[in-house]
């Protein structure tokens, strides 16, 4: 049964239509609850950021700091935000914060169906940047602020942190 739920959030997910994707997370919820159904797009969003890093990991620039990497990797190659979208806060050579007002589908998606952003990007969201960080270093951790995310504050506030081996 799991599986053929994977199956149909991951034709949606392919089809870039995140309030026509969230429709179908919530009517699986529906059967499996909604943190299982999460947890299958968390599923999609890690395969498809860890299958672009595959393909990139190779040709992105490195530096003797991993968190900037991190960064330039997520944000800028993956994502590609723009500057004028967000800002650094803090940097340390153990932490990063950064704030994001960048357009987000998700956001909308949320806005649109009455969403909470704290549970979707929290169990569907997070893990799957982890993931990706962890690829580029296995040393740096992904952090959200969920008391600091949108639409619930002005900005999403971020961190990637570097733990000592």
């Amino acid at each position: 049964m799991k599986d053929r739920h994977y199956q149909v959030v991951r034709r949606q997910y392919r089809r870039r239509d995140s309030v026509e994707l969230l429709r179908t997370i919530a009517s699986i919820a529906r059967e499996i609850g909604l943190e299982n159904a999460l947890s299958l797009l968390e599923r999609c969003v890690t395969e498809k950021r860890l299958a672009w890093l595959d393909e990139h990991l190779e040709t992105l620039e490195r530096t003797a700091d991993p968190i900037m990497d991190g960064y330039r990797a997520f944000y800028e190659a993956y994502l590609g935000i723009l500057p004028q979208y967000g800002e650094i806060v803090e940097a340390t050579p153990n932490r990063m914060v950064t704030r994001w007002w960048n357009p987000c589908p998700i956001l909308e998606a949320c806005k649109t169906l009455g969403a909470d952003t704290r549970v979707v990007c929290k169990h569907a969201y997070h893990r799957p940047v982890d993931a990706f960080l962890a690829r580029v270093d296995p040393r740096l951790r992904f952090e959200r602020n969920y008391d600091v995310i949108r639409p619930h504050a002005p900005y999403c506030e971020e961190m990637i942190l570097l733990e000592e081996s």
